[in-house]
């Protein structure tokens, strides 16, 4: 009966379980494992496994927490986390809402008024570029939530918080409408004067070299527009980029998509290869 159940998964330890979880802790032994020795392994019926699954997929900024409460049963976090990617539910850095003033809305519309006329021919010329930190596991001390591969989340609410650095590596890769550059994989912080040795002198400059009215994109990251790298550029021609605005560029789609087909990678070698 769904109340014994209930029951039995509040029921406190005797003294003789607590007892032998100890001296099973003591000797080295997981929690999972002493559990399942005195029968006291946390498990849900499949019945309690769809609502897990449909909580997360009915809300996609509900907790762990919350999703326990609503199942009824005593269950730890990391259950239902199991239950979740179980169910190809994975965790995602959340696209948090621009926090756009209204001087950036201004300079957006400007910027898109301006090549409202564009045709398919004027944005063959443009090269979009961009860089992206890839991590060994899922945690690089940032905010995640529950989604399917392929969704979006749009939410500036949060839901789990991994705390730690996990080892990892910068990618990054200019595309064009048919083209696209050398995939440059490299390691620690992108610094200004490492853009210009590493990106914009091996790379960019042959890759525009050899494109015909070619129009070179970046954001505003601080790499990008410091005054080594300004300096640069004078020699191309550039696309003035607005700021606060992620989601004009087709590049960040495309890490999102890649970041969703790396397999689990062991080392940074692995991560380099992968990628």
């Amino acid at each position: 009966m769904p109340g014994k159940r209930a029951r039995r998964h509040f029921s406190q330890l005797s003294e003789f379980e607590r007892g032998l979880i100890i001296g099973m802790k003591t000797a080295g032994w997981s929690m999972r494992l002493a559990a399942s020795h005195v029968d006291r392994l946390e498990k849900t019926t499949r019945r309690e496994d769809r609502r897990i699954v449909r909580q997360a997929l009915v809300d996609l900024t509900v907790t762990r927490s919350t999703i326990r409460a609503d199942v009824g049963v005593a269950i730890v976090p990391q259950t239902i986390s199991r239950h979740l990617a179980e169910a190809n539910l994975k965790s995602k850095r959340p696209f948090r809402a621009l926090p756009l003033t209204p001087e950036h809305r201004q300079l957006r519309l400007q910027w898109c008024k301006a090549r409202s006329m564009w045709n398919v021919t004027d944005w063959q010329k443009v090269v979009f570029s961009d860089e992206s930190r890839f991590v060994l596991g899922t945690d690089d001390n940032r905010v995640w939530v529950w989604r399917r591969p392929g969704e979006r989340y749009n939410s500036p609410h949060t839901v789990l918080r991994h705390t730690g650095r996990t080892a990892g590596v910068m990618v990054w890769r200019a595309i064009a409408y048919d083209s696209r550059s050398n995939l440059i994989v490299m390691r620690g912080t992108l610094t200004d004067q490492r853009y210009v040795d590493d990106i914009l002198r091996p790379h960019v400059g042959p890759f525009l070299n050899g494109f015909p009215g070619a129009i070179f994109q970046q954001d505003n990251a601080r790499p990008h527009t410091a005054r080594v790298a300004q300096d640069f550029l004078l020699h191309f021609q550039t696309l003035q980029w607005p700021s606060q605005s992620p989601d004009l560029s087709p590049v960040e789609h495309v890490w999102d998509q890649l970041k969703w087909q790396m397999p689990s990678c062991d080392s940074v070698h692995d991560l380099e290869m992968a990628v």
